[in-house]
């Protein structure tokens, strides 16, 4: 009797609302809206970066894409800088841009990846290549060049501007 009840129950609560369980989605947000929103995030983004990079007074280069970085401890070698399919070790530090340290290497075991080819930041992989080693650098990283939308499950959060504090230790 009781396991009637609780499946009478249940049965009712599925069905009384009536309602379509999938979510509705408002298209009335066209395609154009939408570039817009995302266009007004990225300058948004971008004017956050260039108050930040004021305020510490640094000199900063912009790529196209995005990205600043500043080579601040050139090694003095005239090696090459790394190419695509070229694996490259490196020490760093992330942050994000409110201060938090992230992550970080260390000399002793640095992280290594493919130019071109490994899961890391397409800003990671853009300013690796102005590098050459023994050379120390900052990145900062738009979140469409970083984890973008989702961040990366972990300690970065969604829509996050990075910060790398670089060094190329080697090209392999």
């Amino acid at each position: 009797m009781k396991k009637a009840f609780y499946f009478l129950f249940i049965l009712f609560g599925l069905t009384a609302c009536g309602e379509d369980p999938k979510p509705k989605i408002d298209r009335s947000v066209t395609k154009q809206e939408m570039i817009d929103y995302n266009r007004k995030s990225v300058r948004m983004e971008s004017d956050q970066i260039s108050q930040y990079v004021k305020r510490r007074g640094w000199n900063m280069i912009e790529s196209g894409s995005g990205l600043r970085y500043m080579i601040y401890e050139k090694s003095g070698k005239t090696g090459p800088k790394p190419k695509t399919d070229q694996r490259v070790s490196v020490s760093y530090t992330v942050s994000l841009i409110n201060g938090q340290e992230v992550y970080k290497s260390h000399k002793e075991k640095p992280a290594e990846f493919t130019v071109g080819h490994d899961d890391v930041e397409s800003g990671l992989q853009e300013g690796i290549r102005f590098l050459t080693v023994g050379d120390k650098a900052m990145f900062i990283i738009p979140s469409h060049l970083a984890h973008g939308y989702t961040g990366d499950f972990d300690k970065i959060p969604h829509n996050a501007t990075v910060i790398f504090d670089i060094e190329l230790l080697d090209i392999k």
